[in-house]
C-alpha cells in the first residue's frame, strides 16, 4: 500500500452511518411478481423493444436495443412473460416508459453470452463487444455506457486506470462489501479494463474507514503484476472523479476536461465486477447491488435487486418502515433526489436510503449569515453562496460565470451550512433554468 492520499483543497467529513450496514453480506433479493424496465437506463437515446407483447422472455435474454453508440442494451432481468410498455414514475418526477414483465414462477435460469473467454484469448475488440452485449453501464449513477468508454481516442492515450472504491456518502456500503466478497473478481475486471483500453498501471483506491476492504485490496494486489491498493483519507467527496484522480496520481483534470485528458480511465467497483462477469462467466446486467439503509427501515441490507423492481418492494423486503413520517432518497443522502412515488422502478444507476425525520433534518432557512463555510469546503473552489444567490434572483448568466456549472453538486456545502440553506437544490433548479 501507498502513503495515504487526499485531495488538497475543500471537502467535508460527514456522519458516517456505515456501521449500519457494513457488516451485512450482500443478500439476493426474491424476484418481485412484476418488474417494469425503463429504456432507458443509459446517457443517450432510448432503446426499443425487440420482443412482441405476450412474448415469454428469459432472464438475460435481449428485450430492448438502440444502435446509436451511447445507447446499452437492456436485458430481462426475471424470466416471464412481456406484457408491453407502460408509463410508470421516475426518480426525477417525470414519467418514464418501462417494459413490464410478469414474473411466470420464480425460474432461476439464466440466459448467457457465448463463449466464456480465457484472458490469454482476450484483445481490445472481444472486450468491448462483450461489455457492449452485456448492456453494462457506469454503476455509479452516471450510467455512461461502458464500451464507449473503454474506447478512448486514438490521440486520448490511456496509462493508468483507477478503480473508485471511495463510496464517500453516508450510509452507503454497496463497495464496501464487493470489495470484500469479490476481491479476486473486481481485479480480474480491472486487468480487462487495462488490456481493452492499454494502460500499463492498475489501482484499487478505497478510503481507510473500510478498514477491511482495503486490507483484502492490500493482500490481492501482491498477486498480480502493475496493480496495486491505494488507501485514502476520509473526506467527502473523494468519489468524485476528479478529485480522486488528483488524490491518487496529483494530475488536475482541466475544467469541462474529462480523466482521459490526463491519460486515466475511472471505474466504478461494481461496474468493473460485472465486466469480469461478463467476460469469464457470460453474464449480462441484470441486476444491480445495492444499500437499502436508514433508521426509518426495520432492518438494512446490502442487496442483490433485479432491474426493474419497484422500489416498494425492495423496502418491504427489508421489513418496510418503523414509522409513517420518512424519506426516500434515490442516491446517497448528499446527491440523490428525494422521492414519494414507490412504483419508481430499480434502475442500473439506482441507490436507496429510508431515513427517518431525524436523519433528514432539512429545513429551509434562506437567509444567508455570511460565514463564507460554504466558500472554504467547496472542492471545485467555488462560491455556493455567491451563485445561489444569483440563482434565486434569476440572474443566471451571473450565475454561470460565478461557476454555476462547474458545481459537481456534492452537497458539501449545504452540509456545513449553519442555516441550513438548500444550495445544491437551489443549483440543481439554477442549472434547469439556464438550459432552458
Amino acid at each position: 500500500m501507498e502513503d495515504l492520499k487526499k485531495f488538497p483543497i475543500g471537502g467535508v467529513h460527514l456522519p458516517e452511518e456505515k456501521h449500519l450496514t457494513t457488516d451485512s453480506p450482500i443478500e439476493d433479493m426474491d424476484f418481485p411478481e412484476l418488474v417494469t424496465i425503463p429504456l432507458q437506463m443509459h446517457i443517450g437515446a432510448p432503446c426499443e423493444p425487440v420482443v412482441s407483447e405476450g412474448e415469454e422472455v428469459q432472464r438475460g435474454q435481449v428485450i430492448a436495443r438502440n444502435d446509436e453508440a451511447l445507447s446499452a442494451l437492456i436485458h430481462a432481468s426475471i424470466s416471464g412473460v412481456y406484457r408491453g410498455i407502460e408509463s410508470r414514475p421516475g426518480p426525477d418526477d417525470s414519467m418514464i416508459n418501462c417494459m413490464v414483465i410478469e414474473n411466470q414462477g420464480q425460474s432461476h435460469d439464466e440466459m448467457t453470452l457465448e463463449p466464456e473467454y480465457s484472458f490469454d484469448e482476450l484483445d481490445k475488440e472481444k472486450i468491448v463487444n462483450r461489455v457492449k452485449n452485456a448492456g453494462i453501464v457506469g454503476l455509479g449513477g452516471a450510467c455512461f455506457p461502458t464500451h464507449v468508454k473503454l474506447s478512448p481516442p486514438d490521440d486520448k492515450p490511456i496509462d493508468t486506470v483507477i478503480i473508485n472504491g471511495a463510496e464517500c456518502e453516508p450510509y452507503l456500503t454497496v463497495d464496501d462489501r464487493l470489495m470484500r466478497e469479490k476481491t479476486e473478481l473486481l481485479f480480474q475486471g480491472l486487468q480487462l479494463i487495462m488490456k481493452a483500453s492499454g494502460a500499463e498501471k492498475g489501482i484499487v483506491s478505497s478510503e481507510i474507514n473500510k478498514p477491511k476492504a482495503v486490507e483484502a485490496i492490500r493482500e490481492e494486489a501482491e498477486n498480480w503484476d502493475n496493480l496495486d491498493g491505494v488507501p485514502l483519507d476520509t473526506r467527502y467527496p473523494h468519489g468524485a472523479e476528479k478529485h480522486l484522480i488528483k488524490a491518487v496520481l496529483d494530475r488536475e483534470v482541466p475544467r469541462r476536461g474529462l480523466p482521459m485528458d490526463v491519460g486515466v480511465i475511472v471505474n466504478n467497483v461494481q461496474t468493473t465486477t460485472k465486466i469480469a462477469e461478463a467476460l469469464y462467466r457470460g453474464r449480462t446486467l441484470i441486476d444491480r447491488v445495492l444499500t437499502v439503509s436508514g433508521r426509518a427501515l426495520q432492518d438494512q441490507k446490502n442487496l442483490a435487486v433485479p432491474v426493474g423492481t419497484p422500489i416498494k418492494d425492495v423496502i418491504d423486503y427489508c421489513g418496510g418502515t418503523e414509522t409513517e413520517n420518512y424519506y426516500t432518497i434515490m442516491g446517497g443522502p448528499m446527491t440523490g433526489k428525494r422521492v414519494e412515488k414507490m412504483q419508481i422502478p430499480v434502475g442500473k444507476g439506482t441507490s436507496l436510503v429510508v431515513l427517518s425525520e431525524e436523519e433528514y433534518n432539512d429545513p429551509e432557512k434562506r437567509v444567508c449569515i455570511k460565514c463564507g463555510k460554504c466558500v472554504d469546503v467547496c472542492p471545485m473552489y467555488l462560491p455556493p453562496n455567491r451563485i445561489t444567490a444569483f440563482v434565486n434572483n434569476e440572474m443566471y448568466k451571473e450565475a454561470e460565470i460565478a461557476g454555476l456549472n462547474d458545481c459537481i453538486e456534492c452537497g458539501a456545502c449545504a452540509f456545513v451550512c449553519p442555516a441550513k440553506r438548500p444550495l445544491v437544490r437551489w443549483i440543481q433548479r439554477g442549472k434547469a433554468a439556464a438550459d432552458s
